[in-house]
């Protein structure tokens, strides 16, 4: 599957990179979510933060996962 067969409505998309964040695992997981559904991003982040990475769920990493999103514009 390349980039263009997927799906994306044209607007704002916000992307969860985990890539971005040291790790002993090199995860390279990226999650894509559209801009008006940035808390279900930031919980899917979080979840696989928990489950992959052994993070504590607290406000400390939602905040971390919510400041590593970045923007990406679908035209």
């Amino acid at each position: 599957m390349s980039v263009e067969q997927l799906t994306l409505k044209p607007g704002k998309w916000l992307v969860a990179d985990c890539g971005k964040m040291p790790s002993e695992s090199n995860c390279q997981l990226v999650m894509l979510a559209p801009e008006n559904q940035k808390e279900d991003l930031i919980a899917a982040g979080v979840k696989h933060a928990v489950n992959k990475h052994g993070h504590e769920d607290n406000e400390e990493l939602h905040k971390g996962v919510e400041g590593m999103l970045g923007v990406i514009e679908v035209a």
